[in-house]
């Protein structure tokens, strides 16, 4: 999961998705994202915080859901102080709805895709993976309806 650093190119070292946990052929980009060759889902190399000179691969799904919840909590505690408008809290939850709404839909879309998903810390491939991610793309798709909707309708 971790690739080292040295003169100039990265050595791989077991470098597995975060996501499906298959072991992945070298980054060969120059960019530091690119989608799982297994899974399709999108990754980043980014520095490790744990060692030094270390890359880590993390799955960029997981990291737009985990910085959305900072953002629905400050909002929360905003409004329940009165700090925000409740127009303005409509806006925020509109828009975090319609964010995970695409989050939602673009993962379960390369679900339909690749036959691999993932709920929790389980990997499922197949039909019961493709059937969950029939069940993510609805959820996201109404996700987004509604997100769309709550932000029409605040403007």
């Amino acid at each position: 999961m971790h690739w080292k650093l040295g003169a100039g190119t990265m050595n791989e070292r077991q470098a597995k998705c975060p996501f499906c946990r298959q072991f992945m052929t070298g980054w060969r980009s120059r960019y530091p994202a690119k989608a799982c060759d297994q899974c399709d889902r999108p990754l980043f190399l980014m520095p490790s915080i744990f060692k030094r000179d270390h890359l880590a691969i993390l799955s960029a799904l997981d990291i737009a859901k985990v910085l959305m919840l900072p953002v629905v909590t400050g909002a929360t505690i905003s409004f329940g102080l009165g700090g925000l408008t409740p127009s303005e809290f409509a806006a925020v939850v509109a828009g975090a709805l319609l964010m995970w709404g695409l989050i939602d839909v673009w993962d379960g879309t390369a679900g339909l895709k690749t036959g691999i998903d993932r709920v929790k810390k389980q990997v499922q491939k197949g039909g019961k993976a493709r059937k969950t991610s029939v069940a993510k793309t609805i959820f996201g798709f109404s996700s987004v309806l509604l997100g769309a909707l709550g932000l029409l309708l605040i403007i």
